[in-house]
């Protein structure tokens, strides 16, 4: 299922759970969406397993209670055990986070944009979520200490991609020097200085470092 537009509200959302209790996949573009709603949604709908909601409006709380989003994806990752990718938007503190690594155990791919209050709601996820493969993060406020926190799980994942985050160049190295075996790439395109590190890609390969990559890349 996909939705979005501005005609499209929680109620349509709701509806069509209503209707179709069989729904595995949903990709759903909304300005503004309640806890309550997608609660309503998951419990008519508890096989999901990719759920994305991209609430368009950056930080946006639910626009009914203004409390953040924290319910309403605690219940996604309560209801849905099966769920294996997910995107997470709207107002969110580690609370949300806390439910994700809590409660996702069969979480394969995570998304978060513009959440969490601090290094802890990484954690969360990095020590709650046995089966994550894909972990993709941009203008969160993690830092060195949510990146380091992932040295057990990193060789059993994939990929990792954090963008404009409160990562350095040193925590990047530290993390490079410790796990020897990753790939680490810190993308420095603009002049953010020195010791931030803008964009960071970490990832496994049997191949070792690429040699292709361009200059704005550095492979630690």
């Amino acid at each position: 299922m996909e939705g979005g537009g501005n005609g499209v509200t929680e109620s349509g959302f709701v509806a069509v759970s209503e209707g179709c209790p069989n729904l595995h996949y949903v990709l759903y573009f909304c300005h503004q969406m309640t806890n309550a709603a997608v609660a309503t949604v998951v419990h008519n709908c508890p096989n999901f397993t990719h759920f994305r909601l991209c609430i368009m409006d950056m930080r946006r709380p639910d626009y009914l209670t203004n409390e953040p989003m924290d319910e309403a994806f605690g219940a996604v990752v309560k209801t849905c055990s099966k769920l294996r990718r997910l995107a997470v938007s709207g107002l969110l503190t580690d609370r949300a986070f806390e439910y994700i690594g809590t409660y996702a155990k069969n979480l394969e791919t995570l998304s978060v944009a513009f959440a969490g209050s601090s290094d802890r709601g990484m954690q969360c996820v990095l020590e709650g979520c046995p089966k994550l493969r894909k972990l993709e993060i941009r203008d969160s406020p993690f830092g060195d200490a949510a990146l380091l926190s992932g040295l057990e799980r990193y060789e059993s994942m994939r990929s990792l991609w954090m963008s404009a985050c409160n990562l350095t160049m040193s925590g990047c190295q530290l993390l490079a020097r410790k796990m020897p075996m990753l790939n680490v790439e810190v993308i420095k395109e603009d002049e953010s200085g020195d010791m931030h590190a803008e964009k960071v890609y970490v990832y496994r390969s049997v191949a070792g470092p690429r040699r292709d990559a361009p200059p704005f890349v550095l492979t630690l």
